[in-house]
C-alpha cells in the first residue's frame, strides 16, 4: 500500500473498546488551560520591572536623603551646590549612603514582588553592602571628575557672584560634571542583585542601567535645585527630590535595560502573580514551591519544591519535569522533556505560564 494512501476504518473499529479506552486515557492525561482573559494595563504596568524597580530605587534615594538630612547645614556647604568642597561629613557620605540605600531597595525589589522573603533579604543585603563600599571607592573618581568640571565651569563664568550658582555655559558644564559623578556612583547601586544571584547578565543590566540612570538623574539635579531651593539658600526639599529622582532613574533604566536585553521569558498567565514576567537568565532555571527556586511558585499544593527545570542549551530552551506526581504539561500534553517553542503554554498544578522567545534579528 502506498504511504500516501488514505487510512480507512469502519464504524465497528472506530467505536471499539480499545479506541474508547485509548481516548479516555489521552483525555485524562491532557491538561489544557482554559481561555484566560488578558490582564488589565495597570496590572501589566505594576508587574513591569521598569515600574517596580523605579519605585523601589526612588524610595531608596529618599531614605538616603532622610538619613543624611538632619546632619546637613546649608550655611556650611560650599556654594557650588554641595558636591566637592563640602565641609560636612553628611556631604562626604552622600554618595555612598544613597548608593547603599538604592542598592538595598533595588536588590530587594524582585524578591518582594515575587513574595520571596529569602531572595529579598539576601539580594537587599548584598545591594546595601556593595552600594556603600562601591560608593566609598567611587568618591575618588567622582571627586576628580566633578572637580575638573567645576574648574572648567568657573573659567566660563563671566560674572561670578559669590554664593550663587553659575549660569549659561558654566551651568551646563557644571550639570555635566554632576551627571558624570552620579553615573559613576550609581554603578555599585545597580550591582547588588546580579552579584547576589551570581549572574553576569543581571550584573551587566545593573551596570548599564546604573550608568544611564545616574547620568539622567544627575543631569536633573541642578535644575531641581533652582526650582525648589528657598530664597535663603536652604536646599532640603531640592535634595530630597533630587536624590529621589536619581534613584527613580537608576531603577527605571535597570528595568529598561533588562527589557532590551532579554531573549526568553515566562509570563504567568494564571496564578498568584498573574501578569509577572520571569526572565530566563540562567543556564538552568528551577521552577518550584521552594523559596530557593529561581521561579518561586507558591500557594499551589500540586507544585513540588523542585517541579521543573528550564535548560538553556545555547539559545534553545528545554523544559524538564522533575519526575513529579502531578506532572508538567505543555499545551495540554504531559511531558518529561520538551523543547519549548514560542507561545508554548506550560501548566503545573493551577499555575499557567507562557513561554516567549525573542528571535534574533538577522
Amino acid at each position: 500500500m502506498s504511504q500516501d494512501a488514505p487510512l480507512r476504518i469502519d464504524a465497528k473499529e472506530l467505536f471499539s473498546a480499545k479506541v474508547e479506552d485509548y481516548l479516555e486515557v489521552q483525555s485524562a492525561l491532557q491538561r489544557g488551560a482554559e481561555e484566560i482573559e488578558p490582564q488589565s494595563w495597570i496590572i501589566r504596568m505594576i508587574y513591569s520591572s521598569w515600574f517596580y524597580l523605579s519605585i523601589c530605587a526612588g524610595l531608596g534615594g529618599f531614605c538616603g536623603w532622610a538619613i543624611l538630612e538632619p546632619f546637613f547645614d546649608d550655611n556650611e556647604i560650599h556654594p557650588d551646590g554641595g558636591g566637592a568642597g563640602a565641609s560636612t561629613m553628611a556631604a562626604v557620605l552622600m554618595f555612598p549612603t544613597v548608593a547603599a540605600l538604592v542598592g538595598l531597595f533595588l536588590g530587594a525589589a524582585e524578591g518582594i514582588m515575587c513574595r520571596n522573603a529569602r531572595r529579598a533579604v539576601i539580594s537587599g543585603a548584598v545591594g546595601l553592602g556593595v552600594g556603600f563600599a562601591g560608593g566609598l571607592i567611587a568618591l575618588i573618581p567622582t571627586s576628580i571628575v566633578f572637580g575638573i568640571m567645576s574648574a572648567i565651569a568657573v573659567s566660563f563664568w563671566k560674572n561670578p557672584v559669590p554664593g550663587k550658582m553659575p549660569d549659561g555655559v558654566a551651568l551646563l558644564i557644571l550639570m555635566m560634571g554632576r551627571a558624570a559623578a552620579w553615573a559613576i556612583v550609581s554603578i555599585p547601586a545597580g550591582l547588588g542583585q546580579g552579584i547576589a544571584l551570581r549572574e553576569k547578565k543581571v550584573v551587566f543590566n545593573g551596570v548599564l542601567g546604573g550608568v544611564l540612570g545616574g547620568l539622567i538623574g544627575g543631569l536633573l539635579f541642578d535644575p531641581i535645585s533652582f526650582v525648589f531651593m528657598t530664597a535663603d539658600g536652604q536646599a532640603a526639599a531640592s535634595r530630597a527630590i533630587g536624590l529621589s529622582i536619581v534613584g527613580v532613574m537608576v531603577g527605571l533604566f535597570v528595568g529598561l535595560v533588562e527589557g532590551w536585553t532579554k531573549t526568553a521569558w515566562l509570563l504567568m498567565r494564571k496564578g498568584p502573580l498573574a501578569g509577572k514576567q520571569f526572565v530566563l537568565f540562567k543556564d538552568t532555571t528551577v521552577l518550584g514551591s521552594s523559596p530557593k527556586a529561581e521561579i518561586y511558585l507558591f500557594k499551589d499544593e500540586a507544585i513540588e519544591p523542585r517541579h521543573a527545570i528550564v535548560h538553556n542549551r545555547g539559545g534553545r530552551f528545554e523544559l524538564e519535569d522533575c519526575q513529579t506526581p502531578d506532572g508538567t504539561y505543555v499545551n495540554g500534553i504531559p511531558i518529561k522533556k520538551h523543547l519549548l517553542q514560542n507561545g508554548d503554554q506550560i501548566v503545573m498544578g493551577k499555575t499557567v505560564l507562557e513561554f516567549t522567545l525573542r528571535e534574533a534579528k538577522g
